[in-house]
């Protein structure tokens, strides 16, 4: 074939032949492309998102669980008062002031939670043995608002509007104890108080030492210790009064310590 006629053959050819539209192409490559980004994307934030989970820790962490309520209502029973029952272990509360503690077994309840021993396996009312005395040994707690308490020749004193400093001088005044610590200045219970701990002697001692609106709340005996804490309650002083006469066991009073550190004052102003 020469060269002319190949020449003429070849024209023909190109325009008989379809040009591809490459502008259609680009743009198809180009959302191609745009659509593998896109996944490519994807696939590695997954891929990081993983990645990082498996960085914080090797297990699945635990969904938090919800707060738990320390002390749910259900669980805090009201104080029987003074019914000289033997109290179950748990958390009980005073009506008025809402006082809260926490008793383990075995404990009576009376004014206030106690335990002694009496006069042989053979006495089983609680009342009894106190009111006939020869209790060998006796712990006690009283959380009081006190109207009333000995003061000198065993003489009432109203301590109603007392405040605080001066409850507590009061206290300091009692005929026939003797103060051995404080009184101190601190915060217990979450509110100020004043700290103070007596022992009653053998030379003076009066029938009674504190009255409550509803009665006498304590007496006095020779060798008795007594640690009291006046706090002030929005104002008005509250008593908390531990006692324990001299042949307590020294366990007996740990445990009334122990159940004086669970004390929550849970009361408000008026």
């Amino acid at each position: 074939m020469s060269e002319r006629v190949f020449e003429a053959f070849r024209e023909d050819a190109e325009r008989l032949t379809e040009v591809p539209a490459f502008e259609l192409i680009e743009r198809q490559g180009r959302s191609l492309r745009r659509r593998r980004r896109a996944v490519g994307a994807a696939v590695a934030a997954s891929v990081l998102g993983l990645t990082g989970f498996l960085a914080i820790g090797d297990e699945t962490p635990e969904e938090p669980l919800p707060a738990e309520d320390p002390e749910p209502s259900s669980l805090v029973t009201p104080y029987p008062g003074p019914t000289m029952t033997t109290l179950e272990k748990g958390t009980y509360e005073f009506a008025s002031p809402p006082v809260r503690f926490t008793v383990p077994p075995g404990w009576n309840a009376w004014m206030g939670p106690n335990r002694f021993e009496g006069m042989g396996p053979q006495v089983t009312d609680n009342e009894k043995v106190l009111d006939q005395g020869g209790v060998d040994w006796y712990v006690g707690l009283f959380l009081i608002e006190l109207d009333r308490m000995t003061g000198r020749d065993c003489i009432s004193v109203d301590v109603f509007d007392h405040s605080t400093p001066a409850f507590a001088r009061a206290l300091a005044r009692i005929p026939g104890l003797d103060v051995t610590s404080g009184p101190e200045s601190t915060v217990r219970f979450g509110r100020p108080a004043v700290h103070l701990r007596l022992c009653a002697n053998a030379e003076e001692t009066c029938p009674w030492i504190l009255r409550t609106p509803l009665g006498y709340a304590s007496g006095v005996e020779a060798g008795n210790t007594y640690d009291a804490w006046v706090v002030d309650l929005d104002g008005r002083p509250f008593l908390v009064w531990a006692e324990w006469t001299r042949k307590a066991p020294n366990a007996e009073v740990r445990a009334l310590l122990a159940i004086i550190d669970t004390i929550e004052i849970v009361a408000k102003g008026p």
